[in-house]
């Protein structure tokens, strides 16, 4: 699990499990924190199991990570009581870990690093009305959060076979009606905080889509209804009334959510789509009838054998007044390169998307069965435990300007070279580039032998202890360094200046063309896990602009839109993007830095008036230059074409092509488990700069997920 804890630090959420690094207290370590600038790393306290838990950020700037696991023994076996249940009220031997399934934890937020905790009490009275494990949750305009579904305490989907409960998914017919935690599903939704909000009752939904919804997909939408998507349905919910309005079943009845894990997510709001929101599904799977897709357990077919789906399907459910629209359903936008599962999208500052990690075989999950049990060259069984093979190393980049069906890009793109498997996790960092981390398709921690010595066609993935970062091309160039940008954006009101230099906007005395090829973007990267981000958006923000006298332009900018519905309170980023190439992320707070706590009466501004038309500047051209070709001081930018990387240091090599990199920090095991970061000199990275990073402990930098 990833989240940005600030504008210089993420945070890292690990399942309990067999890490080597250990805390004072002698705990393996379970959360930590990195420091984006030199990816040192120091682990934090945490007490309770956050494994499969969901998170977001809620309207006053603090992280919540709700739910997760039992407390657990090696090899991730449930901790009980001597009468068989899992309600410890106590850290559990051997690894003092609590029962994480009701907990509410919480981040702060800080620009202190040194300052960041969690706030992660067991014994708290604000926890969560019931257990959950791999909920779903959507964050609301008041600054507060709903959580919805999940398991009780586990299982490869969320009921038995035959699904004789689909409710509860108990071994009856007639199960106790609200008794959240009597069966494997918890099929309630329920608000955090409760303030004046309904009581925790059952999701309907969640009993229509029974077995394939886990991490549901949510998404606000401008009405303030959520837009839902799990197994093969579609609804929209009016949380307020408890009342549906059913949408079109996904195009061949494709699972888009876990243990399928398709890539997810709303396109851009932008003026230019008057904030209408449009939800993109890339990828999952629908290679296995109901039967095979088996139960708690496992699935009942070979999934090693068993192809993704290639599909990208849209759906566009209201428009931007929140109305919903007549004849809505899907669109078939076009086919992925490769069959793909547990692929995610990340937002990037120009508008566009990435699909990072996945395979095109199988599915997310891990469990002990015939056919994924092997034998080594000895004759020994080796438990291989994952549930998919082939992995997507390639990204894909989706660009929503482009005409449907001509979206996507993915030749002469740098690669990885590490299995993001399940358990794997990206977000958007300030710097613009992609931070990935995790793969672990293991009940706990697993090295097992290497491919050459098993006696099977199948791969081997071991527990992936390394970060990675993938770099598009505009990272390597000259970037623009706005003046004026705001820690705060309301909601509503008066607009605000934002001004870039002459030096960066008229080098070819094209600061005309310049100036009207820049979007100013708010960025929300989420809270990633599994293939979700929860919480991820972007929205372009109104601008004009004028050019001035020197070269140098000011923006005059709308705040956000006053409907906060559409992007909803909380932390963000704020990017200036001139002619595709984005600022470094500046942290702003949208609609206040101190709104205490939620849920709050936040009121927006009036509606912002209409933008002045662009100032141009006649002694200078409306002629774009070639994107790269602008840089300044002389150096051309990356414009394409096979460039090669220079490493320095024990890790593996760079690839580099057409300007998209992978670059990938990654551990050479020793005794110690230590690592030690390259020192990588790019061929366009400005003179004398490296990008550089200290020894680390490689448990404690990659006890990611």
């Amino acid at each position: 699990m990833l989240g940005l804890a600030n504008e210089e630090t993420a945070f890292i959420f690990d399942k309990v499990e067999n890490n080597k690094k250990k805390t004072a207290s002698g705990k393996p370590t379970w959360a930590s924190l990195v420091q984006l600038s030199d990816y040192s790393v120091r682990g934090i306290d945490a007490t309770t199991n956050p494994f499969c838990a969901a998170g977001t950020t809620l309207g006053n700037g603090s992280y919540i990570v709700v739910g997760g696991n039992s407390a657990i023994s090696y090899g991730g076996i449930n901790v009980k009581n001597s009468d068989g249940s899992m309600n410890l009220d106590g850290p559990a031997p051997p690894y003092n870990d609590m029962d994480g399934r009701r907990v509410v934890r919480m981040m702060q937020p800080n620009a202190d690093s040194s300052k960041l905790k969690w706030i992660d009490d067991f014994n708290s009275p604000n926890q969560m009305d019931s257990p959950r494990w791999y909920p779903a949750i959507e964050g609301l305009a008041d600054g507060s959060v709903v959580m919805i579904g999940g398991a009780t305490s586990g299982g490869f989907i969320n009921r038995n076979y035959p699904n004789v409960d689909p409710v509860y998914a108990t071994s009856s017919s007639n199960p106790k009606e609200g008794v959240w935690d009597q069966g494997g599903a918890n099929p309630s939704y329920e608000f955090w905080p409760r303030d004046n909000k309904p009581k925790p009752a059952v999701h309907d939904f969640m009993v229509k889509t029974s077995g394939l919804n886990m991490y549901a997909h949510t998404y606000l939408l401008p009405s303030g209804r959520i837009f839902m998507q799990a197994n093969y349905s579609t609804t929209i919910w009016d949380w307020t009334k408890d009342k549906f309005h059913d949408l079109p079943d996904m195009p061949d009845h494709i699972v888009r959510v876990y243990p399928a894990s398709g890539a997810t997510a709303m396109l851009p709001l932008t003026p230019k789509n008057k904030y209408t929101p449009t939800i993109l599904f890339c990828g999952g799977f629908n290679n296995a009838t109901d039967e095979e897709w088996g139960d708690f357990t496992a699935p009942r077919v070979n999934m090693f054998e068993r192809a993704g789906s290639d599909d990208c399907s849209s759906i566009t459910p209201e428009d931007a007044d929140g109305r919903i629209k007549k004849n809505v359903g899907y669109v078939r936008e076009e086919k992925l390169p490769e069959p793909r599962s547990m692929g995610q999208f990340i937002h990037l500052p120009t508008g566009q998307m990435v699909i990072v990690n996945g395979a095109s075989r199988g599915v997310a999950g891990y469990g002990n069965t015939t056919w994924n049990t092997v034998k080594d060259k000895d004759g020994n069984t080796v438990h291989l435990e994952g549930m998919s093979q082939m992995p997507t190393y390639r990204p894909v980049l989706y660009d929503p300007e482009r005409p449907q069906g001509k979206r996507l890009e993915y030749t002469n793109y740098g690669s990885s070279k590490i299995a993001r498997l399940y358990h794997s996790s990206a977000i958007l960092v300030p710097d613009g580039s992609v931070l990935v981390a995790g793969s672990n398709p293991h009940m706990d921690v697993s090295y097992l032998p290497p491919n050459d010595q098993l006696d099977t066609k199948y791969e081997a993935f071991n527990t992936t202890y390394a970060l990675e970062q993938w770099y598009p091309s505009y990272y390597f160039e000259r970037r623009p360094e706005p003046m004026g940008m705001p820690e705060v954006i309301k909601y509503g009101g008066d607009s605000f200046n934002i001004t870039v230099d002459a030096n960066y906007m008229n080098p070819n005395r094209n600061a005309n063309a310049m100036a009207n090829n820049t979007k100013i973007m708010v960025i929300r990267p989420g809270f990633s896990t599994h293939a979700v981000n929860f919480g991820q958006r972007s929205l372009q923000l109104e601008n004009s602009y004028v050019v001035n006298k020197n070269g140098s332009v000011t923006f005059i900018v709308n705040p956000m839109p006053s409907n906060m519905n559409i992007f909803v309170p909380g932390p963000a980023l704020l990017f200036v993007t001139v002619n595709g190439i984005p600022s470094k992320g500046k942290y702003v707070f949208l609609g206040g830095k101190d709104l205490g706590s939620v849920p709050f009466d936040l009121k927006a501004g009036f509606t912002p008036a209409p933008l002045p038309d662009p100032v141009l500047n006649p002694h200078f051209t409306n002629e774009a230059a070639p994107y790269g070709t602008y840089n300044g001081d002389g150096q051309d930018g990356m414009s394409g074409g096979a460039i090669a990387g220079t490493v320095i240091g024990v890790v593996l090599g760079v690839a580099v092509l057409a300007g998209l990199a992978f670059y990938v920090w990654r551990a050479k095991r020793n005794d110690d488990n230590e690592a030690n970061y390259a020192a990588v000199r790019h061929p366009h990275a400005p003179h004398g700069s490296q990008m550089t990073g200290p020894e680390a402990n490689a448990a404690q930098v990659a006890h990611l997920f």
